[in-house]
């Protein structure tokens, strides 16, 4: 794991409003970054185009931190890179985002952070 890449990763993403961020290292050679973004986590049928308004928000902010940090691990000589955004449908990064240290497993199987509680969304960028 490239510690210098993750802290510059890490610095670039202050830029986006991340509220936590943390990596883990999957399958010995691919790196996984996790960056969470507030959004409160109202039921969209209580106020549906505020939440709407709200999550297009954060996924465009989210995917300016995702395309950034991209750009830097391609710099670094990374080859095989890919991102889940927010509206990511391919894998879930829950189980991920508890080993990083975001927080536990709620009742409700949503992750619950002592801070945030559940008022954030997962991103996260893959490589090796």
């Amino acid at each position: 794991m490239n510690s210098d890449l993750i802290i510059k990763a890490y610095e670039i993403s202050g830029k986006y409003n991340v509220i936590l961020k943390g990596n883990i290292k999957i399958r010995g050679d691919v790196t996984c970054i996790l960056f969470a973004h507030y959004c409160k986590s109202t039921l969209f049928y209580y106020d549906f185009f505020n939440v709407l308004r709200d999550v297009l928000n954060v996924n465009r902010i989210a995917g300016k931190n995702l395309k950034e940090i991209k750009r830097l691990i391609k710099l670094n000589g990374y080859k095989k890179i890919w991102t889940k955004g927010v509206f990511s449908f391919y894998g879930d990064l829950r189980p991920l985002a508890v080993e990083a240290g975001f927080g536990k497993w709620s009742d409700s199987g949503i992750i619950s952070n002592e801070k945030y509680g559940t008022d954030f969304l997962i991103t996260a960028i893959f490589y090796k």
